[in-house]
């Protein structure tokens, strides 16, 4: 179905990008779930649709990689369609083009319905299956093992605390905030000098307002690679386990 392929386009704008003028993460992120936002509002099951009957969309999981960040300035054009759907999940594919169609980002994610009144999670509904507008079109590869984090390992850790300005439509913590803060652990001075390459990251808890955190991170010289866990500090239940690959 063509109609479920949705292609969004970008001017990185100097609110987008760090000091070396590419765009930071959480800024591409963004553009890249209103993309997604667009694209399930025009096929008729956006967040704000679901909510009529009281659920929802939340993501579970996303895998990304990136072969070159967009710069300030630069025009890029977002691609996504949702890739496959079972009985619990929908999977969606992004990728993003820079000029000349080269290929900057590729992401696959996990996304379930969550009733609102229950803060459950549900079998993916009748009306949803029937639309069928899954598509294939070279799909990204799906995402297979699951990410465990060793708690004894913890090499760096920073404190979070939840604001009313983390919080968005569905009244939990926006996902986004989340890479950014397990990223953050990792300090200013590693972040100044290493460029992300991919990163693998978790949904496993809501996380709501003046809820208090504690991100941690530790690097796995075996896997090459960070492993972040962002645990409740009251309960010490990990809601997001992470890894990420810099250069």
């Amino acid at each position: 179905m063509e109609d479920s392929i949705y292609y969004h386009q970008v001017l990185v704008s100097s609110k987008d990008c760090t000091k070396h003028k590419t765009i930071k993460l959480p800024n591409l992120l963004d553009h890249m779930q209103e993309a997604a936002w667009s694209n399930a509002t025009a096929l008729g099951f956006s967040t704000v649709d679901l909510m009529e009957n009281n659920i929802t969309w939340v993501m579970n999981r996303m895998k990304l990689e990136i072969y070159r960040l967009p710069v300030h300035k630069e025009e890029i054009k977002v691609e996504t369609w949702p890739a496959d759907m079972d009985k619990y999940f929908t999977k969606r594919d992004f990728r993003v083009w820079g000029p000349g169609g080269e290929l900057l980002v590729e992401a696959t994610s996990n996304w379930l319905v969550m009733d609102i009144n229950e803060r459950k999670l549900i079998a993916i509904p009748d009306d949803i299956k029937a639309a069928d507008f899954v598509v294939d079109r070279n799909n990204v590869a799906p995402i297979i093992h699951k990410v465990k984090y060793d708690k004894k390992r913890t090499e760096r850790s920073r404190d979070i605390q939840v604001s009313w300005f983390d919080m968005d439509i569905n009244d939990h913590v926006n996902n986004i905030k989340y890479y950014q803060w397990i990223l953050d652990s990792l300090g200013g001075e590693y972040l100044e000098h290493h460029t992300l390459k991919k990163i693998d990251i978790t949904f496993k808890h809501e996380g709501k307002y003046g809820d208090a955190f504690v991100s941690k991170s530790y690097f796995d010289q075996q896997e090459g690679c960070w492993l972040h866990a962002l645990d409740h500090t009251q309960t010490g239940i990990a809601h997001i386990v992470a890894k990420s690959w810099f250069e």
